[in-house]
């Protein structure tokens, strides 16, 4: 069986009184569509599958209050250099994506860093660290 993981993670502000019981339900259920939007996009790249390889690529993007990507980067990757180009399309085609809930905005935007894991079997996925 053919594996090909998204982990979201995402920086929200902190918030002094912090956010409400509602609030974090619709958090989490707006992860949860991002997570399933993005991962209609996502692909292994042919030459990467012939190879047999794997690969964690961290990329850092902003989301408006549309689902509009407005920004994107590759923060760091480890393992084959030809998941890099994927998680950039990745990205640019998934857009817009569902839109946040407004309590997750911060100037009209929220910023998302998310590794985005590629192997073929499971038990062999590169593990994420703090560093990558």
């Amino acid at each position: 069986m053919k594996y090909s993981w998204i982990v979201i993670v995402l920086l929200l502000c902190a918030c002094v009184s912090g956010p409400s019981p509602q609030q974090l339900a619709e958090q989490r259920l707006w992860e949860q569509q991002l997570l399933t939007h993005l991962s209609l996009y996502k692909y292994y790249p042919e030459q990467a599958r012939l190879q047999g390889a794997t690969g964690l690529v961290r990329a850092e993007f902003f989301v408006d209050a549309r689902g509009n990507v407005s920004r994107q980067k590759i923060i760091s990757y480890s393992g084959s250099e030809l998941f890099v180009p994927a998680v950039q399309a990745l990205i640019s085609v998934a857009s817009p994506v569902p839109a946040p809930p407004p309590s997750m905005l911060k100037d009209g935007e929220v910023q998302i860093v998310a590794p985005f894991l590629y192997c073929l079997e499971q038990g062999t996925c590169p593990r994420p660290t703090a560093g990558i």
